[in-house]
C-alpha cells in the first residue's frame, strides 16, 4: 500500500444518510397525501355529487307538485264574482321550476366534468409514478450503499496501519517524515 487514505468524516456521510432518509420518507408521505385527496376528490364528484343533485331534483319536483295543487285549489275558490289571488301559487311554481333546472345543469355538468378529471387524474399519476419509485426503490437502495459505505470506512478507520517490519513502531506523521539530509562532517 504506498498511500493510505484520508478519510476525513464519516459523520458527514452518516448526515446525508439521514437526509436521504428524510427526503424518501417525506416524498412517499406527501404522495400518498395528495392520492388520498384525489381519490376524495374523485368519489365526491363520482358519487356525491350526482346523488346530491339528483335528490335536489327529485325534493323539487315534489314541491313543484305540491305548487301546482295548491295553484289548483286555489283557482278552485272562483265564483262568479270573486276571482283569488294566485300571485304566491305561481311564483312558488316558478321558484320550483328555476331550482330544478339549476338543479339538471349541476348534474349534467358533474357528467362533463368526470370524464375530464379522470383523465386528467391518469395523467397525474403516469408523471408522478417515476418519482414514486425513486421515493421508494431508489432511496432504499441509496441507502443501503450508504450503509455499505459507512461500514467500510468505519472498518478501515478502526484497523491498524501497517507496519513496516515486525517490531518497529506504528506509523505517524512524525515517523512519516522523510530523514532530514546528514550534513558533511
Amino acid at each position: 500500500m504506498a498511500e493510505q487514505a484520508r478519510v476525513q468524516s464519516i459523520e458527514a456521510l452518516t448526515r446525508f444518510r439521514a437526509a436521504v432518509a428524510e427526503f424518501g420518507d417525506g416524498a412517499r408521505n406527501a404522495l400518498a397525501g395528495i392520492d388520498i385527496e384525489l381519490r376524495r376528490v374523485r368519489d365526491w364528484l363520482e358519487h356525491e355529487q350526482p346523488r346530491y343533485w339528483k335528490g335536489q331534483i327529485k325534493l323539487w319536483d315534489q314541491r313543484m307538485a305540491e305548487a301546482r295543487s295548491a295553484l289548483h285549489r286555489k283557482n278552485l275558490q272562483r265564483t262568479d264574482g270573486f276571482v283569488p289571488d294566485v300571485t304566491q301559487e305561481k311564483e312558488a311554481l316558478r321558484v320550483c321550476k328555476a331550482r330544478i333546472e339549476q338543479a339538471e345543469r349541476k348534474l349534467a355538468s358533474i357528467r362533463r366534468w368526470v370524464p375530464q378529471y379522470q383523465h386528467a387524474l391518469a395523467e397525474y399519476q403516469g408523471r408522478t409514478r417515476s418519482l414514486a419509485d425513486a421515493s421508494s426503490i431508489d432511496v432504499a437502495r441509496m441507502l443501503a450503499m450508504l450503509d455499505r459505505m459507512i461500514s467500510a470506512l468505519e472498518a478501515y478507520v478502526s484497523t491498524a496501519p501497517p507496519r513496516d517490519h515486525p517490531g518497529s513502531p506504528p506509523r505517524s506523521p512524525a515517523n512519516d517524515a522523510p530523514d532530514p539530509p546528514e550534513s558533511p562532517a
